[in-house]
């Protein structure tokens, strides 16, 4: 007699088999989707650095974001649409600088932090851009991603 497919019990250790595989499969790639959205965090930030500076370069810019005193000080943030707001009306110049180079910024990829927006400050001690990560539009919990990347994010 000839046998004319699977016997159930074949069919179940395929399928158990399967399921073994995709449960010892599963945590790398969601480590590897995790660490992939990470990354892309950090070249947009970049991104927004490399904004930041050459919107450091107008007088204009560069002027208002010093009125707002010494240190780090935070100018402005992403909301979620996608458009810049400014926390002084001193430095508007600088935060229509950085929106027009960013296109209006990148969205942030990796959210289990409960990150939301990108928020952009000055280093007035240096002159150096700062872009961090906040678990609010209008700031928050902060997660550093230039100049130097938070231990979070590596």
């Amino acid at each position: 007699m000839k046998n004319k497919g699977f016997s159930l019990v074949e069919l179940i250790i395929v399928i158990a088999i399967m399921a073994i595989l995709a449960a010892a499969i599963a945590p790398a790639l969601i480590r590897y989707i995790d660490k992939s959205r990470r990354s892309d965090d950090v070249a947009a930030a970049e991104t927004i650095n490399t904004a930041a500076q050459a919107a450091l370069a107008n007088e204009d810019a560069y002027d208002g974001v010093q009125q707002l005193g010494s240190g780090i000080q935070t100018v402005g943030y992403a909301t979620f649409d996608g458009s810049w707001v400014s926390r002084s009306a001193s430095a508007q110049t600088f935060i229509e600088e950085v929106q027009s180079s960013t296109g209006g910024g990148p969205k942030v990829k990796y959210k289990k932090n409960s990150v939301s927006s990108w928020t952009v400050g000055v280093d007035n001690n240096t002159g150096k851009p700062v872009v961090w990560l906040s678990t609010s539009a209008t700031g928050g919990q902060e997660t550093e991603l230039q100049p130097t990347i938070d231990k979070s994010y590596k």
